[in-house]
């Protein structure tokens, strides 16, 4: 989730249009991404000093992230 997303969703609360506990829902995930391929950890480097390490076997250098 990104800043605008983030203030998107904290309007929605302010105004009515979705309930604190949709909010809740969509914040849980937010230090994660999913790209239906991979889930990838953003706040993985808060935690753990460095960040999420994606291991890329038989990856070519032209097309890292498509499986």
């Amino acid at each position: 989730m990104n800043l605008r997303k983030l203030e998107d969703l904290l309007k929605k609360v302010k105004s009515g249009k979705t309930t604190l506990d949709e909010a809740m829902a969509q914040l849980k995930s937010l230090p994660f991404e999913d790209l239906g391929y991979a889930r990838i950890d953003h706040h993985r480097s808060l935690r753990k000093g460095f960040p999420e390490v994606i291991w890329g076997k038989e990856r070519v250098l032209d097309n890292p992230l498509h499986p």
